[in-house]
């Protein structure tokens, strides 16, 4: 019998639940919902479920993102916000956050080109703000960061020329 029922847990666990909702947007709403009353876990969980029912839509693809970054699961985090910007290049949040998750994964190089566009296409003062505050934060963890190479950057800087 105990047997019977860990093979049952066995399988739900693989089993992803289908989703009752097929509205993205209600979807979308649900899971900053419970990001706003840090239910990341069920934030996760209803934000994956718009990003499979709406892989093109932006918003989706952002707060998806964000909701990875909070859950601490930063590639899957950053795949969504790399898809949010393809799917809107003049985003401001996607390329803000997208930096903000290659400094947690400690990239400083891609950190900074991400937000050098976020500079660019800030539109505000307190996006500039924002950005400069991050930046900020970046040249104070520099001096104490062990370095680890950016192979991106080798490998552009080993790339023949056209």
């Amino acid at each position: 019998m105990q047997a019977e029922l860990a093979a049952q847990d066995r399988m739900m666990a693989n089993k992803r639940p289908t989703p009752i909702v097929r509205d993205a947007d209600a979807l979308l709403r649900r899971g900053m919902e419970a990001l706003e009353f840090d239910r990341i876990d069920e934030a996760v969980g209803v934000l994956r479920q718009a990003a499979e029912i709406a892989p093109d839509s932006h918003d989706v693809q952002l707060i998806y993102g964000v909701a990875l970054m909070r859950a601490m699961e930063m590639y899957p985090a950053i795949a969504a916000l790399e898809a949010a910007i393809a799917l809107d290049p003049q985003s401001f949040f996607a390329h803000f956050r997208i930096a903000e998750a290659y400094m947690r994964v400690g990239v400083p190089s891609r950190a900074k080109e991400y937000l050098d566009t976020a500079m660019q296409i800030s539109v505000t003062p307190e996006q500039r703000k924002m950005v400069r505050e991050l930046a900020s934060l970046e040249a104070k963890r520099a001096p104490l960061r062990v370095w680890r190479p950016d192979f991106v950057g080798l490998l552009r800087k080993k790339a023949p020329p056209k």
